[in-house]
């Protein structure tokens, strides 16, 4: 049976010990990654935490929807290895009728057949660092190890970070332009984000600096499960111009290189982001996005 549960009615060891063991484990379900983005967040759960859905919602309006919080790429049902498309379907269909606007994304392993949904496709980039890495760097194109070295000309070299205050600050001033039409509730998440990573060991603020000590670059990354993620970085403009953020990546790929973790870009569908992540050698890969609306008709006008 497919239980409903509350956020306070999700025993988090179990919870976890789920997410942990699913063939299709992610970070972002674990229970202190959703507690940060997605405070009281519910769950949909099979017999004793056999299979889970997290339900990140919200209210406005007085109606509920569904929504994917910011820095988490892939939710939907995790399983173990009896999971499959049925499974999925059962989920998707448990999801209660109160919530009349959903707009989610599954992970890229659950196969969508359900059709009060619409679905598309989402674009995510993966980098296997099982190898060494000078094997790794023989799969970068060319242009991408010309860039690397152009940065290592200038004299730019990747140091410890800000801390998450300041590169928040850092992020909001180099960053804010290209994320015109986000939520207000994208830094306060930021903020909470990097120091639960920071709090727990899972998370790393790394800097691009120049010789004389100035910040050209900075990124965060989430090594847990598995997976290196890389989540949010930019570059000032000088940053850009000595190809500061391809020292940085090829530095977090040579200190994870042979570990068997996976590199994850953490994905886009812009096509200038796509270029730079395929340039590292990374696989294109899928996960679907998922959009039903049931809102008043008048409403659906408004929220296509």
């Amino acid at each position: 049976m497919i239980e409903y549960k509350k956020h306070k009615d999700i025993n988090p060891q179990q919870w976890n010990a789920c997410i942990e063991g699913s063939v299709n484990r992610l970070p972002y379900a674990l229970s202190w990654w959703l507690d940060a983005v997605c405070p009281q967040w519910d769950a949909l759960v099979l017999d004793d935490y056999r299979a889970v859905m997290p339900l990140t919602h919200g209210r406005k309006f007085r109606i509920d929807y569904l929504y994917q919080p910011y820095f988490t790429q892939q939710l939907g049902v995790f399983y173990g290895k009896e999971g499959n498309a049925e499974m999925v379907k059962d989920f998707l269909a448990a999801i209660p009728e109160r919530y009349r606007y959903i707009s989610i994304q599954c992970n890229m392993h659950n196969i969508i057949d359900l059709s009060d949904f619409s679905t598309s496709p989402r674009v995510n980039y993966l980098l296997d660092l099982t190898q060494s890495a000078i094997m790794l760097a023989g799969n970068f194109h060319r242009n991408c190890r010309r860039n690397i070295q152009k940065a290592i000309h200038k004299g730019l070299k990747v140091k410890p970070g800000p801390g998450p205050a300041l590169f928040n600050s850092f992020i909001q001033q180099h960053l804010d332009r290209q994320l015109s039409g986000t939520r207000k509730t994208f830094y306060p998440t930021l903020l909470r984000m990097t120091n639960a990573t920071m709090q727990n060991g899972t998370g790393e603020i790394l800097g691009v600096y120049s010789k004389t000590g100035d910040l050209m670059a900075a990124g965060w990354f989430i090594t847990v499960l598995g997976r290196c993620l890389f989540q949010v970085c930019a570059s000032t403009r000088k940053g850009k111009a000595k190809q500061a953020m391809f020292l940085l990546v090829d530095h977090m790929i040579r200190e994870k290189a042979g570990s068997g973790l996976v590199f994850d870009f953490a994905g886009s569908n812009s096509t200038g982001i796509a270029y730079f992540n395929a340039g590292f050698g990374a696989t294109k890969t899928y996960y679907p996005a998922l959009h039903r609306n049931k809102l008043p008709w008048l409403l659906r006008l408004v929220k296509r």
